[in-house]
């Protein structure tokens, strides 16, 4: 019954935050959801909904006092000291959130403006960078990008740009949108031609659209650039499994000469082996699959087989 009501409760502070009814929400939070919030997420709402500056500051400072750890709160307070022109005080808050939390893009874009309140603008394109480039479609980075570059007479590396697009493509691709990513990735080999990443990326992408020919040369090209990308080893291998068996072995070895515990390599190599007719060897390799995953329910599976069908004495 608890968990009912404080879901209720919850669902009805929401509705008020979202219809940015700050007084109702403040309400609910001193008179309803206070019994069911630790100390900390007491202090946060109260300094969410509050309209002073001087109010918000202080519970803020309560909640991070009660959780030293809440990266959320820091943030916020960040904000908060902004308006109050403690932008010092503020730089401190963002650092402590990001050393909270490295791969939080909002503090990093928030840190960038503060730097540019403080003229520090290539600090602040920096950050900005680094922002964009752990979410690419982080749009209040994007326009605070574009507003400082219109603004001051800095100009964007190419270094960026390169992982800009490629982790946009990589994003896509992982999402799905195969085409947009091989969009993007082309875009980032114009700045970067020699990026083993955006290679093996561009052949993940043609490997998903059943086109091997070019997803081949991409995972070659990759494996070019760079001799211990162990996967670009591995998905090569898959597109050689069928029509050029020991070709594919070879570069399955590698991925597990690469990467001792790499299963899925090993399961492989199995699987060629008893096709080929290397019986012993299959079950040698099979023996270390379980060695590492003793519930591998396929390796089990294939051991089994080759004993029972083929080594039979």
């Amino acid at each position: 019954m608890i968990n009912n009501d404080k879901q209720r409760i919850m669902r009805k502070l929401s509705n008020a935050l979202n219809a940015n009814d700050m007084k109702s929400a403040k309400k609910i939070i001193q008179k309803e959801a206070k019994r069911f919030m630790e100390k900390y997420e007491y202090y946060f709402y109260l300094a969410l909904v509050s309209d002073d500056m001087s109010e918000k500051l202080e519970n803020y400072t309560l909640s991070i006092n009660n959780k030293p750890d809440f990266a959320d709160a820091y943030i916020n307070r960040g904000l908060v000291k902004n308006e109050l022109k403690d932008y010092e005080g503020s730089l401190e808050d963002y650092n402590k959130a990001i050393s909270l939390d490295p791969k939080c893009s909002l503090a990093y874009n928030n840190r960038g403006f503060t730097k540019y309140l403080k003229q520090d603008y290539k600090g602040a394109l920096d950050d900005y960078n680094k922002a964009i480039l752990l979410n690419p479609k982080l749009k209040i980075a994007i326009d605070n990008k574009a507003k400082l570059l219109s603004e001051v007479c800095l100009k964007d590396d190419v270094e960026f740009s390169a992982k800009f697009y490629l982790s946009l493509g990589i994003q896509e691709i992982n999402s799905g949108k195969i085409l947009e990513g091989i969009k993007n990735i082309d875009e980032s080999l114009k700045y970067n031609k020699n990026s083993d990443i955006a290679y093996f990326y561009k052949g993940i992408a043609y490997h998903n659209l059943n086109n091997s020919d070019i997803a081949y040369e991409c995972y070659t090209k990759a494996i070019e650039l760079n001799k211990n990308l162990t996967d670009a080893y591995f998905n090569r291998g898959q597109i050689l499994f069928k029509d050029n068996p020991k070709q594919a072995l070879d570069d399955f070895v590698k991925a597990v000469v690469l990467d001792p515990k790499f299963v899925d390599a090993y399961y492989s190599i199995a699987a060629i082996q008893k096709s080929l007719g290397h019986y012993e060897e299959a079950v040698k390799n099979l023996d270390k699959i379980l060695e590492l995953e003793p519930m591998a329910v396929n390796a089990k599976a294939l051991k089994k087989l080759i004993l029972n069908k083929y080594l039979q004495n």
